[in-house]
């Protein structure tokens, strides 16, 4: 029997030329997932990075769904 991968709350950081960084949680698989994820809504004049990630009981509380990206 295969052992599901767990989710994690991943921080991705998104900077704009004079705009404030906003950093968002995405539940995904893998560090690599999160930033594709936000990568595909990004515009060419944005950087994405990770910043790190939340721990399981914080994810919890923001309630967050696997996939779901949301501005912390």
């Amino acid at each position: 029997m295969s052992k599901l991968k767990k989710h994690t709350a991943h921080l991705i950081a998104v900077h704009q030329k004079r705009e404030a960084v906003r950093v968002y949680a995405v539940l995904a698989h893998s560090a690599s997932a999160a930033l594709a994820q936000v990568t595909e809504m990004a515009t060419d004049d944005m950087q994405v990075e990770l910043t790190g990630s939340l721990d399981r009981d914080l994810a919890r509380r923001l309630a967050l769904k696997p996939g779901e990206m949301r501005l912390v």
